[in-house]
């Protein structure tokens, strides 16, 4: 079992809202980045991020094709914090010489993606903003971008060694635990679902690190399955709102300036990159079929 320090607690649930842009403003999800987890609650529909972690992308496509998660369970659920899965601590998990362990992938060069900045400030990174929908964040030089940790967001777990991750992953359920940006290695983020993911049964933080002990109490991964391996008709299918778009700076401008009645006080001008990832819809093709 690999496990990630305990931390921080609080909650912050995005939706999908609804948005009259025209489709130059939204992406489709390419089908073949598309991770979907079946939970007894649910479908969770994860897209992948090899902009960042083509490496740790393509093991969970490897492990899902492989059936590996089909059965397993997120065994250690933390509220505020994480859901965890995957490898899990039965037996048939210790060795597991089909996927060894990965180098870890932290960050990207600035030049290999395209990152629109916030103006806001942030507590963690010298500027946020978003890559593709993720947030994400950029040092001080701006040569050099990572993913940060937010609700929602999908990571490999691993032990102290930075290059231990293998096929134990997790998912942000709670305020976003942003000590782990740079040294967790960010692969994915849910898309469609998120509530699916708060309903997972939770474990005693102070017993065990969060571990559930009644495995007959774990949530089960029913299946874990790559959009692209599905017959198109059973697949489903997602746009994301392009975050280096105009549509999106509107988004962040209303966001950020709130003029509506109902805040009689006004609050301050600024919005946090986790409170504002790219927004996603069901794609238009499937709406009109």
């Amino acid at each position: 079992m690999k496990l990630l320090a305990t931390a921080l607690m609080g909650v912050h649930l995005f939706a999908a809202p609804v948005f009259a842009q025209p489709d130059a403003d939204w992406r489709p999800v390419n089908p073949a980045d598309l991770l979907l987890l079946e939970v007894g609650d649910g479908l969770i529909a994860i897209e992948l991020a090899d902009w960042v972690a083509p490496n740790h992308a393509n093991r969970m496509r490897q492990a899902a094709r492989d059936g590996f998660f089909d059965g397993r369970s997120f065994y250690r659920v933390i509220d505020g914090f994480v859901a965890q899965g995957g490898r899990g601590e039965e037996a048939d998990s210790v060795e597991l010489p089909q996927y060894p362990t990965l180098a870890g992938e932290f960050t990207v060069a600035a030049s290999s993606v395209t990152f629109t900045p916030m103006i806001d400030d942030d507590l963690y990174a010298p500027q946020v903003g978003h890559v593709a929908g993720f947030p994400a964040a950029t040092n001080e030089a701006g040569d050099e971008v990572w993913p940060i940790h937010c609700p929602g967001t999908v990571a490999m777990a691993r032990d102290n060694d930075p290059d231990s991750g293998d096929v134990e992953f997790y998912i942000v359920i709670g305020q976003g635990p942003r000590h782990l940006d740079r040294i967790m290695t960010v692969f994915g983020r849910v898309i469609d679902g998120m509530e699916h993911v708060q309903a997972l049964r939770r474990g005693d933080p102070a017993v065990n690190s969060g571990v559930i002990a009644d495995t007959g109490a774990r949530d089960i991964i029913v299946s874990a399955r790559i959009a692209s391996d599905l017959p198109e008709d059973d697949r489903p299918a997602y746009e994301v709102m392009r975050t280096d778009g105009q549509a999106f700076h509107d988004t962040k401008e209303g966001r950020r300036n709130r003029t509506h009645d109902f805040f009689f006080e006004t609050p301050p001008p600024v919005i946090e990159a986790c409170h504002l990832p790219g927004p996603v819809r069901i794609a238009q093709t499937q709406l009109d079929d």
